[in-house]
């Protein structure tokens, strides 16, 4: 164990330790054993209380080292090192005074310095176990002189063994033993040190290969479960442990922690002692994670001796990918309603392209007309001053008055179907309801319905555009018709228009006895592109844009409707917005201009107004 020191060698020798105190215990009851069978059995020891004494002080000894060993941190390899040392050089010294009160080296207990020596060697650095062997050679040394020197200098305990005292008292024995001694701790120290060497190189080899391979199998994204012969889960990666319901350490998992489909799977293994050759797709959830996919697949672990000793579990995650083909399902269905969506809007272009030729066309068409019927309106008035009968001056009326409703309507569908212009001035919201409900009152759907429109009194002229305002009551006309057009033709409708003003606001009320709706519908009224009617009847822009044109004017517009019981669509303006799109002025400054500076329609607007 030269070299530097690493956290795995300081947890050896802190475990070495422990296991030379564990032998301690045996030795110092060994002692008072060998000196009670000594002393009253062979009858070999003459005075046995010093050894008693020795075995004592060791046993204190072990205590004091037990209780150092226990309290002693692990990764502080040094100290561990020292208090090594310090033990065997203690227990040296303790054999030696041992080997002194029990008869010198007649004992045959000397051999006990080897036991010290091999033990020396395999927990301590090279350097120290040397130190640890010249100082069992100097204790025997000093041993071998006082026998030869027949205990001159400390003494002699002599045992009851005549015949082997006197090989004691020859130089050349006691040299000779002491020269055999000193090659048996040399010999003993540097097998035992190849040996040593050898077995810690393999076990370093060992645990760095473990250290690799475990590192591998937890950066592995696979999940990995090894279970033993006996069915306990030995190793479990990260990868693993998250599969499970449990959380700890691997060795403390079961089987029945992992998915039952999973946890059968290694059960049959372990029955059947043979790897699974099929894959398995398993699904589970635990109750720390959403739902999981894996594939699991297993192998057996065979030993040197050709039986199996485990079997390995092997899962790789497909979880990632189930959420990716999820994923790539929704976004194709997305995809699939998007093109949906531009087909239908394609459809709605189409039909919205169709109504706008068809209202070029009949503002061509009506401007044709309106030159016959200019003719046939002069025809009638020279007919009619010209023809003396009254009879026929009746019908000639009769047709002079369809002439002018067809002229009046003609000119309402050219002035509808006009480009809109950006014009605000003074107008009357009450010719702007009476122009509107003549573009509307001549459709068929219209011949079912009593228009109640109620007018309010002295409602002021309000700043605004009114054609942008026609085309707002236009489309809630419109829709007010198909509502009610939905009923039984057999119930009685009604449209009525209100107005209210307080001199700030006015207040336009639309009330119809239609179907209505529910109020989720009616809260998404103002969306674009939302309708509740049938492709081709309906494109979803009407009340989108009206909504716009009111929220220009500074206005407000809102619905309320039951199902069943019609819909009523409240419209408020102000008199004069906040902000003037044209006029920089109020309305007071704007009736102190000259009437020249106006534009002509708005001067004349005013003018009936304000007379």
């Amino acid at each position: 164990m030269s070299g530097r020191s690493t956290p795995y060698a300081g947890e050896a020798l802190a475990e070495q330790l422990l296991w030379l105190i564990g032998l301690r215990w045996i030795a110092a009851l060994g002692i008072l054993g060998a000196t009670l069978a000594g002393h009253y059995i062979f009858s070999v020891l003459g005075n046995p209380w010093p050894i008693y004494g020795c075995a004592v002080f060791l046993l204190l000894c072990n205590a004091v080292y037990y209780y150092v060993a226990t309290h002693m941190s692990v990764q502080n390899p040094r100290r561990n090192t020292v208090f090594g040392v310090a033990q065997i050089e203690l227990d040296l010294l303790i054999v030696t005074m041992v080997l002194y009160f029990s008869g010198g080296l007649v004992n045959p207990f000397y051999l006990f310095y080897l036991f010290h020596i091999i033990i020396a060697v395999i927990i301590l650095p090279l350097s120290l176990s040397v130190a640890v062997g010249f100082t069992a050679i100097s204790l025997y040394g000093v041993l071998a002189v006082n026998e030869l020197t027949q205990g001159q200098w400390l003494g002699y305990h002599a045992l009851a063994l005549s015949r082997a005292e006197s090989l004691w008292r020859s130089p050349v024995y006691v040299f000779a033993a002491f020269v055999a001694f000193s090659g048996t701790v040399i010999l003993a120290q540097y097998l035992t040190r190849i040996i040593t060497n050898r077995m810690i190189k393999k076990e370093r080899e060992a645990a760095q290969n473990y250290d690799v391979l475990k590192a591998v199998i937890c950066a592995m994204n696979e999940g990995l479960v090894y279970v033993d012969q006996a069915g306990h889960v030995a190793l479990c990666n990260p990868a693993a442990q998250s599969w499970t319901s449990e959380s700890g350490p691997s060795g403390a998992l079961r089987c029945d922690a992992f998915p039952k489909a999973l946890s059968d799977h290694i059960r049959r293994m372990v029955e059947h002692d043979q790897a699974s050759s099929d894959t398995q797709r398993i699904e589970f959830q635990t109750e720390r994670s959403d739902p999981r996919y894996i594939e699991a697949k297993g192998s057996s672990v065979m030993g040197l001796d050709g039986n199996p000793i485990g079997h390995v579990v092997v899962g790789r995650d497909l979880t990632e990918h189930k959420k990716l083909e999820q994923q790539l399902t929704q976004q194709t269905e997305q995809v699939t309603d998007i093109n949906e969506r531009l087909k239908m809007s394609r459809i709605e272009m189409a039909q919205r392209e169709r109504m706008v030729a068809i209202g070029q066309m009949a503002a061509g068409i009506a401007h044709e007309i309106g030159n016959p019927l200019a003719s046939l309106s002069s025809v009638a008035q020279y007919l009619t001053r010209k023809v003396q009968a009254s009879e026929y001056k009746e019908q000639l009326l009769v047709i002079q008055s369809h002439v002018n409703r067809i002229s009046n309507i003609l000119k309402r569908m050219l002035t509808f179907s006009r480009p809109a212009t950006a014009e605000y001035r003074w107008s009357d919201i009450d010719k702007i309801i009476e122009n509107a409900l003549l573009l509307v009152k001549f459709d068929k759907r219209m011949q079912t319905v009593t228009i109640q429109n109620e007018l309010h009194g002295e409602l002021p002229t309000v700043w605004l555009n009114p054609q942008s305002f026609e085309q707002v009551l236009l489309n809630i006309f419109i829709n007010a018709m198909d509502a009610m057009c939905a009923k039984s033709e057999t119930e009685d409708n009604s449209l009525r228009i209100t107005r209210h003003s307080d001199g700030e606001i006015v207040e336009i009320g639309i009330h119809d006895t239609g179907i209505g709706m529910d109020q989720d519908v009616a809260d998404r009224a103002f969306e674009s592109f939302f309708t509740t009617k049938e492709i081709g009847k309906g494109t979803g822009l009407g009340l989108f844009i009206s909504h716009n044109l009111i929220t220009e004017l500074g206005g407000t517009i809102r619905i309320e409707s039951e199902r069943g019981r019609g819909t009523c669509v409240s419209i408020q303006i102000p008199v004069r917005a906040q902000a003037d799109l044209f006029m920089n002025q109020r309305p007071d400054d704007a009736e102190n201009k000259e009437p020249a500076r106006l534009p002509e329609a708005v001067y004349n607007d005013k003018r009936q107004a304000n007379p």
